[in-house]
């Protein structure tokens, strides 16, 4: 008969070391499977069951939660500002920017600048388009908005001026309306009711209101970031919320502000689909977790799980049964170890399979 000598489970914490070295700075989480269990045994002993998975290794890196977007506010009027929104104010399309002499500035939806006046015998162009397509979502264009001037637009231009207490030309002048993608918050202000200005003046400064989050990626874990991915960011209080990488930057050189050698980072930018988890949240440090995985489809038990037999060799131990004070050790050959878990392979070994642990 062979006998196994086991040695105590401290020992492994040495043993270990040169694997938990090939994971450094990694967090390793195991993605369990449904699996049957046994009952455990009538001794009353800690157990852990071998579990069936792919091992994921997160990166995790600090972020910062900001606006996804500025722009500045400036007049395209010459006269005295008569309206100013308030600072934090949320100014969604058809909103009012601000007002000179009385005049209202239009808030729009769109990517294209207004560059030129809105008036009959103009050319078609994506402007026109994004036009029509703000008077269809107020109401006022029934037809399917295209990108040209004609006289149905001239007719829902007349509508949305006279909701809007102006005069009717069914024409609009490129100072009184912005295009915008989305809706603006009104950040810090630079003008006063009562002042006077003059085209190109400033009034206050905008962000988006949708927020993101801003994380400088090394240049040794780009392969970590691509766009589209799925990522995980930890918030200041502990919680989790998914978020999806936006985009992916090309490299810049980040200084070192304690004047050592700059490093390459890579800018990226998670958008976050849950806004009400970040509602409160502006400039906070937060945690972003990459995954990427480490092993597919293996066993994996605590690490605490195993037993030495010798140097380089190692079991688990079953539950005892009957009147036996210790169970049966089954050697195991093992593979990864990170984040409190190993790889482990045997004959014996299956999902489900409960083994002792020391009791925590």
């Amino acid at each position: 008969m062979t006998t196994i000598t086991r040695r105590r489970r401290p020992v492994l914490i040495a043993a270990l070391a040169i694997g938990l070295a090939i994971v450094a700075g990694v967090v390793v989480a195991v993605l369990p499977r449904p699996s049957a269990v046994p009952l455990a045994a009538a001794n009353t002993v800690s157990t852990a069951a071998v579990t069936s998975g792919d091992m994921v290794a997160e990166t995790r890196m600090q972020g910062v939660i900001a606006y996804s977007a500025t722009t500045a506010i400036s007049s395209g009027l010459a006269g005295v500002i008569t309206e100013l929104p308030a600072p934090g104010a949320s100014i969604a399309a058809g909103g009012v920017l601000y007002r000179v002499d009385t005049m209202p500035v239009i808030l729009l939806t769109g990517s294209a600048p207004a560059w030129r006046d809105f008036t009959s015998g103009m050319s078609d162009g994506q402007d026109v388009l994004q036009l029509e397509e703000n008077l269809a979502a107020f109401g006022f264009f029934a037809e399917v908005p295209d990108a040209s001037f004609d006289w149905d637009t001239v007719l829902a231009i007349r509508d949305w001026q006279s909701a809007l207490g102006l005069e009717r030309t069914g024409t609009v002048e490129r100072s009184m309306v912005v295009f915008w993608n989305g809706s603006l918050r009104v950040d810090a202000m630079t003008a006063n009711l009562g002042q006077e200005v003059g085209p190109g003046s400033s009034f206050y400064q905008a962000t988006s209101t949708e927020k993101v989050v801003s994380v400088a990626v090394s240049s040794s874990d780009r392969a970590l970031a691509g766009s589209g991915q799925s990522v995980t960011v930890t918030l200041p209080d502990g919680s989790s919320t998914a978020g999806l990488i936006q985009s992916v930057g090309e490299p810049v050189s980040r200084p070192d502000p304690e004047g050592g050698p700059s490093t390459v980072v890579i800018p990226v930018r998670v958008s976050i689909a849950d806004q009400d988890a970040i509602l409160d949240l502006a400039l906070a440090t937060v945690t972003v977790s990459f995954a990427s995985a480490l092993r597919d489809d293996v066993l994996t038990v605590p690490v605490d799980a195993l037993v030495p037999l010798d140097d380089t060799h190692y079991a688990v131990e079953l539950p005892p049964t009957g009147k036996a004070e210790r169970g049966e050790l089954v050697p195991v050959t093992t593979g990864a170890v990170a984040s409190g878990r190993v790889e482990i392979s045997g004959n014996r070994i299956v999902a489900g399979l409960l083994v002792v642990v020391p009791t925590r």
